[in-house]
């Protein structure tokens, strides 16, 4: 095989596994109020685009003859051992983390909108948005109003969980439905 080839395939497989697991920045930040694994279906889509570029980098290369037909398999191998990976939403009085990523505080999100697959969290000026990853189902909607809630709740120097019998009363519940 080629050298490059190898080495945009490493890289390709490092940028996939960046999406849920980050050696840094593992600190939480405040208490833990709402915790539970993220749905298969959701996992699924988070990683459907990195292996159909890697798919296709890969009959790139097999089209100029700089890898074996065989090597078509290695994206897919590395997508179900990704999707293997249970990765977990956990949100704090002051923040969320998504599987072993960086923590974000609510500070920095200006709000959430539904997008395909799931939802996104709006940033700030000066601050990245973030995807949530959703299953689709009738859950999705009082995990949508707790993350709502909790950037609302951020700005008024409150914990969205502490303050608010109905966003405790759904994330028990969305808990219990969301967990595999």
């Amino acid at each position: 095989m080629d050298m490059l080839f190898t080495v945009v395939l490493v890289l390709l497989l490092l940028a996939s596994g960046l999406r849920v697991f980050r050696p840094f920045g593992l600190k939480l930040e405040g208490e833990t109020t709402y915790a539970a694994n993220m749905p298969l279906l959701a996992r699924l889509r988070m990683h459907a685009i990195p292996v159909v570029i890697g798919e296709l980098v890969v009959i790139a290369f097999i089209l100029g003859r700089d890898a074996p037909i065989w090597t078509l398999v290695i994206p897919v191998i590395a997508y179900a051992m990704l999707v293997a990976i249970p990765v977990k939403y956990i949100l704090t009085t002051r923040g969320i983390r998504v599987g072993l990523t960086d923590f974000r505080r609510w500070t920095e999100f200006a709000g959430v909108s539904r997008s395909r697959g799931g939802v996104v969290m709006q940033g700030v000026p000066g601050s990245r948005r973030m995807m949530i990853w959703l299953a689709g189902g009738r859950e999705d909607d009082e995990f949508i109003h707790l993350l709502r809630q909790s950037i609302r709740s951020a700005y008024k120097g409150d914990s969205a969980l502490g303050t608010d019998a109905y966003a405790e009363d759904s994330a028990r519940d969305h808990a219990t439905i969301v967990t595999i």
